[in-house]
């Protein structure tokens, strides 16, 4: 682990499109973060941390508006200094990943019409998903995830950033950052196995680090593509299938796993599934169907309402 004392470069303004809550887009009440599980948000400021062309970068970003009226500053810091061209490139890779110029009102409009949305986007209403800065953390993030319960997840993320990843200080803040597609990618399958408990997935993250170090798109670029060129992209790093890929692609899909599809299945059908891997086409289609191209939105908006959702419907979600 490298611990990197970063130094204040500049700041860039940025006007988001209304509807936008900062506080509730850059720290869901799920408790999910934005880039990296170990950035602090307090009072309305959210330390964070990313990578732009192999190199760290400390984030520091607050509200300067309001939901209606949504204006964000960011302070960015470095070791070094950034050109000109080089501020373009981060100043669109964070609007990007913030989500500032997404317009909702569709979204909202189908809401007003679907009994389960009503009281979510009431709730959270100004809410954007948000998106990574970069894509490496999304893949581990994704590879994780994979067949293993929270708690094993999180215990394999936490090892990966404490054993593997960087420290950003600046601002009096230290911010652990994920560690670089160059690092797991020196790294072998029976060190990860070891350090990080990642068992199988250990062969998966490296070669994927060897793909992103070898030329694989950027995120930024991904975001260009069409979401099925994307997700098709994605389709082709080692170990990441379908479900993966829905999670970190640009305009995400609906990616459901054993947890997910029993909160889905109550919801449609009123019943929770006896097999509910089982159940995950006939959900997706369902999602599909019901919500088009905003299920995406209607999975992040309804996963973080979940305790008023259940008051609602007098089932308990929060117990899957």
């Amino acid at each position: 682990m490298f611990h990197l004392n970063l130094e204040e470069i500049y700041s860039i303004n940025f006007e988001a499109v209304p509807p936008y809550s900062f506080d509730l887009t850059l720290r869901k009440p799920a408790g999910w973060y934005w880039s990296t599980p170990n950035e602090e948000f307090k009072n309305g400021t959210c330390w964070s941390a990313t990578r732009f062309n192999n190199q760290l970068l400390g984030l520091k970003l607050h509200s300067t508006g309001t939901t209606q009226k949504p204006q964000i500053h960011c302070t960015i810091y470095s070791r070094t200094k950034i050109i000109d061209s080089e501020k373009q490139l981060i100043t669109r890779m964070l609007k990007r990943a913030l989500k500032i110029e997404e317009k909702l009102n569709d979204f909202y409009k189908l809401s007003q019409k679907d009994p389960i949305l009503q009281g979510v986007v009431k709730d959270l209403y100004g809410m954007h998903t948000v998106g990574w800065p970069e894509l490496f953390p999304a893949l581990i993030l994704a590879v994780t995830l994979q067949m293993a319960p929270m708690k094993r997840s999180n215990q394999m993320m936490d090892l990966l950033l404490a054993k593997y990843g960087d420290q950003a200080k600046f601002d009096g803040k230290t911010i652990r950052y994920w560690p670089s597609p160059k690092t797991i990618a020196a790294s072998s399958p029976e060190e990860l196995k070891t350090e990080a408990k990642l068992g199988y997935r250990a062969k998966s993250l490296i070669e994927i680090s060897k793909a992103l170090t070898q030329g694989f798109p950027t995120m930024d670029e991904l975001y260009a593509m069409d979401p099925q060129e994307a997700k098709q992209k994605l389709l082709t790093l080692y170990g990441i299938g379908d479900y993966s890929a829905e999670l970190v692609m640009p305009k995400m899909g609906f990616p459901l796993d054993v947890w997910s599809a029993k909160i889905f299945n109550v919801l449609f059908f009123g019943n929770e599934p006896q097999k509910p891997r089982d159940a995950i086409s006939t959900l997706k289609k369902a999602a599909e169907e019901r919500w088009g191209e905003w299920k995406g939105y209607a999975f992040i908006y309804i996963l973080n309402d979940l305790a008023q959702l259940s008051k609602r419907i007098g089932t308990d979600l929060t117990n899957f």
